[in-house]
């Protein structure tokens, strides 16, 4: 039997997994990343078509796998979020075996997404086989590598912490956002980077860091400090720049409404059966008088329940919504028309996921497979690389040895 190196060259390369629809239908992707950023791509690219092998350390997997409670079978619930439509590979980087298999399946990728810290991307060899190779290379770090502290580890949290988000969220202290949004934004990035090699059809390397990503989530409010000289603290559900732009308190709860201009502003107040004060008839106006202009407003709409004034609203051409919590997101007769939660077949039981916002064509992506279990699909893809008996063995035993 010839060697598993000899056996990796001669065999058939990717392991193929049937067609997928979208523009990426027939782009390889290897998702060598963990937690949330990296899989995140991942997961974008899968829902324009691509194919998603994920390789993951054995025995312990991602990260994510055992951030809970709440668990589904043996994973977090948290790792369903973003790893749906892929493969599980179980590899040991550390052995000779576990990275000739992925040096094999990185030749032929056409994207390899990763976020090791560059110390240990160096350790494994990664770098080699991304100077020597044509796929596109996306690098997620917890900051960029032109700068002092691109080699450090990072995690969301230090990225909202350090970028100024947190300072701008909250009431009254600094706030973590809800979610992880400096991942998500990095993730989104990632995608366009890879979308951007694949477009150039030339091996790009692509960086995007967590901190970076995070500053680039501020728009409006890094202007108003950088140009503006204004730096805001703690907002809550203020606006900086727009009223009413918000939650305002009826009868049961708050609904959320947005005045985006003078004429939105207009028809509200004809909704509600406010007389507006002149000064109000501009944003500016209506920044500098803000408190009695909610006054008003808040003091109009108690008359009914949040979810009554909806239509009457509607009909002035007056944006807003009621505050869901996310039980309430099944039944949500938008996501419902969309069918943008989907139920997939998982070996712990059904599971609820989350598809993709796009629409292609006029057709919504359709999530296809839930998450792996953990290298639910290691033997399937070396036997897809012309691999077998020993072969796999010394693939897999390397790790239990």
């Amino acid at each position: 039997m010839p060697s598993l190196a000899d056996a990796l060259a001669a065999g058939p390369g990717w392991p193929e997994a049937g067609p997928r629809e979208g523009p990426l239908s027939g782009t390889k992707v290897l998702d060598l990343s963990r937690v949330l950023a990296g899989p995140y791509c991942c997961m974008v690219l899968a829902d324009l078509g691509a194919d998603v092998v994920k390789v993951e350390r054995p025995g312990v997997g991602d990260d994510t796998r055992h951030w809970g409670p709440p668990f589904h079978g043996e994973d977090a619930t948290y790792f369903f979020s973003v790893n749906r439509d892929r493969r599980s590979v179980c590899l040991d980087l550390t052995t000779g075996a576990g990275l000739a298999v992925v040096a094999r399946l990185a030749e032929e990728a056409d994207v390899v997404v990763e976020n090791f810290l560059p110390r240990h991307f160096a350790a494994f060899g990664l770098d080699r086989l991304r100077d020597k190779g044509s796929a596109v290379w996306v690098s997620v770090r917890g900051a960029g590598g032109d700068g002092p502290d691109g080699d450090k580890p990072g995690y969301d949290v230090m990225a909202q912490a350090r970028s100024g988000l947190m300072s701008v969220t909250g009431t009254t202290e600094p706030t973590r956002s809800g979610v992880a949004i400096a991942d998500v934004v990095t993730g989104l990035y990632a995608a366009v980077g890879a979308l951007a090699g694949l477009v150039s059809r030339r091996p790009l390397q692509v960086e995007v860091g967590l901190l970076e990503a995070a500053v680039a989530t501020l728009v409006n409010q890094a202007s108003n400090a950088l140009i503006g000289g204004v730096v805001p603290g703690p907002i809550g559900n203020t606006h900086p720049n727009l009223a009413p732009y918000g939650p305002l308190r009826c009868a049961d709860t708050a609904l959320v409404v947005g005045a985006g201009n003078d004429s939105q502003f207009a028809g509200l107040c004809q909704a509600v059966g406010v007389v507006a004060l002149d000064s109000w008839a501009t944003n500016a106006g209506r920044l500098a008088d803000r408190a009695a202009m909610t006054l008003a407003l808040e003091t109009a709409l108690q008359q009914r329940k949040a979810r009554d004034w909806v239509p009457v609203l509607a009909e002035h051409g007056v944006p807003c919504a009621p505050v869901q919590d996310l039980a309430q997101l099944p039944t949500d007769p938008q996501l419902v028309a969309t069918g943008q939660l989907q139920s997939l077949p998982h070996p712990a039981g059904a599971v609820t996921v989350v598809g993709s916002p796009y629409r292609l064509d006029g057709r919504r992506p359709r999530p296809r497979t839930a998450p792996p279990t953990l290298g639910e699909h290691t033997v399937e893809v070396l036997q897809a690389l012309g691999l077998k008996g020993t072969q796999i063995e010394e693939v897999v035993g390397a790790h239990r040895r």
